[in-house]
């Protein structure tokens, strides 16, 4: 998974815990709204999950939910209980009996939300550790151990373990058979070959014929294939990775007409024509928020 290697190494993700906790008595918790990924942890105890389609499944410890198009739902303590419940909660590392150890975060994508990769992912990802193996399962049992050190912990380091295991969910994602979208993609050699050729090569005078050339495709099949990959044209594909690359460069405070040249355009004019068209601002704005 070479290309997949080469996509998260550009990514932006930052995971920030806001939440670490044992919740005690009756509780439950949504922590929708925010625009961002969110994710809940059980270090200990039990809770039950409710969103869409899914009603009251249980989380042991060990056990992940993540959210990656903040969709809305419950995390409570059981499979009846409605938001909104009062609930007590005390120090993460104080026993309690009949408690659970809850650990909330978010993950901030960045410029790269809008990545296909990120956009095809399921609303509810549900993680239990009784199916996992290898270094995610060894993640847990870290993920566990830090959560439960009490005031020896730290947010940091949970941050960094949840970065990492959300990184591994997605490799462990791109291996399972029976794929559709981003995932399907990168089991087709060809495809990715074309993928690949423009992550490395973004700012390539391309077209739909020499992208199917690449692939070894006809022009009309590789359309037809691209299509149902990622439900849009390969030159959408590739305005959208241009733009976002343009947007992470600019926040950094690189000048206009060399972020126009360095992801494909011929003039710092028409590059900022697309931005605006793509993002709703222009480029300059995009400076203007540069990240320190």
């Amino acid at each position: 998974m070479k290309l997949l290697e080469q996509v998260l190494n550009r990514f932006h993700l930052n995971a920030t815990i806001f939440h670490r906790a044992r919740m005690c008595n009756t509780w439950s918790t949504d922590t929708s709204g925010s625009g961002l990924a969110s994710f809940h942890f059980i270090s200990s105890g039990k809770a039950y999950l409710h969103a869409h389609e899914l009603k009251g499944i249980e989380l042991v410890a060990g056990d992940m939910v993540i959210f990656p198009h903040d969709a809305q739902h419950v995390i409570a303590d059981t499979p009846e209980t409605e938001l909104g419940a009062p609930f007590i909660s005390h120090p993460i590392e104080k026993s309690i009996d009949n408690s659970t150890g809850l650990v909330c975060g978010f993950f901030d994508f960045a410029e790269d939300a809008a990545h296909p990769l990120l956009m095809q992912l399921p609303s509810c990802i549900v993680l239990k550790a009784k199916d996992t193996n290898g270094l995610t399962s060894h993640l847990i049992q870290a993920l566990v151990a830090e959560a439960e050190s009490g005031l020896d912990s730290s947010s940091i380091l949970l941050s960094r373990l949840s970065e990492a295991f959300f990184i591994a969910v997605l490799r462990g994602l791109a291996k399972l058979d029976n794929q559709t979208g981003y995932f399907k993609a990168l089991q087709d050699v060809k495809m990715s070959r074309v993928l690949e050729t423009i992550q490395q090569n973004i700012a390539d005078n391309w077209t739909t014929q020499s992208l199917a050339d690449t692939g070894g495709y006809s022009r009309a099949s590789f359309a037809k294939y691209f299509k149902e990959y990622f439900g849009t044209s390969v030159m959408d594909y590739l305005t959208q990775l241009r733009l976002s690359e343009a947007q992470k460069r600019l926040r950094k405070g690189d000048s206009v007409f060399e972020v126009a040249l360095d992801v494909g355009y011929q003039s710092d004019a028409s590059f900022a024509k697309a931005y605006k068209r793509h993002f709703g601002y222009g480029p300059g704005e995009s400076r203007k928020a540069k990240v320190k």
